[in-house]
């Protein structure tokens, strides 16, 4: 199905102020699907939820993924459709101008802000449950505290070291950030989705050649 794309991670900040929907209609059934982002969203999300909602209404494959220009790149193999945007999620998404009459993909016009893409790859450690031990029973065994203990982790993204001053000084303001890898599975066609607030940012070096840099960070998984 969609074996020959290169997926690649993407780091994608939630941001307030997301308005407006996104609408996907297909020219051949005129059916239109949409959705609309909560106020409070990253592009990840957005998109993620969008795709869900296509192959729900429309009964085709539908996915998209984000390039090495942190463009997004929607696809619908082999059907015309057009894209449109109203509010501020056009400007969002990187989607700047709808999108008439096109068949089987679409590059999104802008890069996706507050967004990145590391270039060699990352790797995100955090746990996805975790509990903290209660006082002692009268029985002799523990209990467990009301709600989820904070579940800490880190993230690493490899690039190069002459970029990644440069994303470490951004992300160095903080802030909640989502991750994943969207693609398509041959079997499943399943994106996950990590969210984390990040706590501190350092850059270091990696590999045999010393160009090559990662970005360090400490993050705590949230789940808004």
């Amino acid at each position: 199905m969609a074996s020959g794309f290169d997926y690649l991670g993407v780091l994608c900040k939630v941001v307030s102020g997301w308005s407006g929907t996104l609408t996907l209609t297909n020219t051949s059934t005129s059916v239109s699907s949409s959705v609309t982002p909560r106020p409070r969203s990253s592009a990840l999300e957005v998109m993620l939820d969008f795709v869900r909602e296509a192959r729900r209404v429309h009964g085709v494959e539908v996915f998209f993924y984000v390039n090495s220009f942190v463009k997004v790149v929607f696809v619908i193999p082999g059907v015309t459709f057009n894209l449109s945007a109203t509010g501020t999620t056009g400007t969002k998404l990187g989607l700047t101008s709808s999108a008439t009459g096109v068949t089987s993909s679409h590059i999104f016009p802008d890069v996706i802000p507050n967004s990145a893409v590391p270039p060699y790859g990352a790797r995100v450690r955090l746990p996805l449950v975790s509990k903290k031990k209660g006082d002692s029973l009268l029985a002799g065994g523990l209990g467990v505290k009301a709600g989820n203990a904070r579940s800490g982790g880190s993230l690493i993204l490899y690039g190069d070291l002459s970029t990644d001053f440069t994303l470490a000084g951004t992300l160095a303001a903080g802030g909640v950030y989502d991750f994943a890898i969207p693609r398509t599975n041959d079997a499943t066609n399943i994106t996950t989705l990590s969210r984390f607030m990040l706590s501190s940012v350092g850059v270091g070096s990696w590999g045999r050649l010393g160009s090559m840099g990662r970005v360090r960070c400490a993050i705590q998984g949230v789940s808004e």
